[in-house]
């Protein structure tokens, strides 16, 4: 009765039919008892140089991106500062949300700041930004154009904090699993 399973054959080793007597296809003669094919020297490649005929590319960092876009929010909330400033001295309902406002403004702008100088920093400051501007905008009315800087922020916040996570790093026990 023949056995049905194929034959194993080891890496390295010749190929089934090949007799443990028979020289190794490179040449080596080792030891009938050695199961383990010989060592050889291995090339080290860096690839952290570019070719010299490669021009070098920076790429743009999302965080780059968002820090731009804050600072473009700021200039759009700029042009309507008049607007707000008269809409603070209308009901208490516009002084609630100029005072939610501006608060999260700060916040927005201390943590854009934050994320430029230091990634994965502010993310806290961007959420109570997206919150201080959430709770603002209904008060001070979605319909108008000097609403939309404080959408626009609230939107921006919610990048911000995206953005600012803590990178999670794979742990030193599961980088050496297969």
């Amino acid at each position: 009765m023949t056995d049905p399973r194929p034959p194993l054959r080891l890496v390295g080793s010749p190929p089934t039919g090949g007799h443990a007597d028979d020289a190794e296809p490179d040449g080596v003669e080792r030891a009938p008892h050695d199961l383990h094919p010989p060592y050889r020297e291995l090339a080290i490649v860096d690839n952290d140089e570019p070719e010299a005929d490669e021009a070098p590319r920076t790429a743009l960092s999302p965080r780059f991106v968002i820090v731009a876009l804050i600072v473009f929010q700021a200039l759009a909330a700029s042009t309507f500062l008049d607007k707000y400033i008269a809409l603070t001295h209308g009901d208490d309902q516009y002084k609630v949300a100029a005072c939610l406002g501006v608060a999260a403004s700060a916040c927005l702008y201390v943590g854009a700041l934050l994320l430029a100088l230091r990634p994965g920093r502010g993310r806290m400051l961007f959420i109570a930004a997206a919150a201080g501007f959430g709770l603002s905008l209904p008060a001070w009315g979605v319909g108008y154009s000097w609403s939309w800087p404080i959408a626009f922020g609230a939107m921006l916040a919610l990048a911000g904090a995206w953005f600012a996570r803590a990178e999670v790093l794979p742990d030193a026990d599961s980088a050496a699993q297969p």
